[in-house]
């Protein structure tokens, strides 16, 4: 049985792992954002990884919350309940072995590669830098999307500030 926040090395309930990866492939997102923080970001940008599934019913977002043992779970105000996980460290350690181990096999699974992709360059820092930024923005086209995107790649690197990428409200620690 697979135990809370346990890496997806261990041993795992394989139905209902199987199950969590079949409604993923239908429900599940692997997404790659970009958000304007000019306000406290010096470079003026973070990027946010995220792995997500939505509901009405709030039942199988606590299943994967539970089951995970990571993430949070929210309510949109028309009332759908999702689940996410957003840090880095849990997509990291919970998230991508899970789904390594028990991976969606639709076209979804393309696009958990290039998140796969684009989470190494976080992990890293790499995307502190103006090439990390383009790289990450050319991993993000790749993947298609229902809507226009708020930002251009060259809206992003055209404003894109490499002389600090610490967050401006950062403490040095001594």
């Amino acid at each position: 049985m697979f135990k809370r926040g346990q890496s997806a090395g261990k041993t795992f309930d394989e139905k209902l792992s199987n199950y969590l990866s079949g409604f993923t492939d239908g429900e599940g997102s692997f997404n790659i954002s970009v958000i304007n923080r000019e306000k406290d970001y010096k470079h003026g940008w973070k990027i946010s990884l995220c792995f997500n599934i939505s509901q009405k019913d709030d039942t199988i977002p606590r299943l994967f919350k539970n089951f995970l043992g990571c993430g949070k779970i929210r309510y949109r105000k028309d009332g759908i309940c999702y689940f996410d996980v957003r840090k880095t460290k849990d997509l990291t350690n919970i998230v991508v072995p899970f789904f390594k181990k028990f991976p969606v096999r639709s076209k979804k699974n393309e696009i958990f590669q290039i998140f796969c992709e684009a989470l190494e360059i976080v992990k890293c820092k790499k995307h502190l830098t103006k090439s990390g930024m383009k790289k990450i923005l050319d991993l993000r086209n790749k993947i298609v999307v229902g809507r226009k995107r708020k930002y251009t790649n060259s809206e992003i690197l055209s404003t894109y500030n490499q002389k600090n990428p610490q967050r401006l409200y950062a403490k040095h620690q001594n």
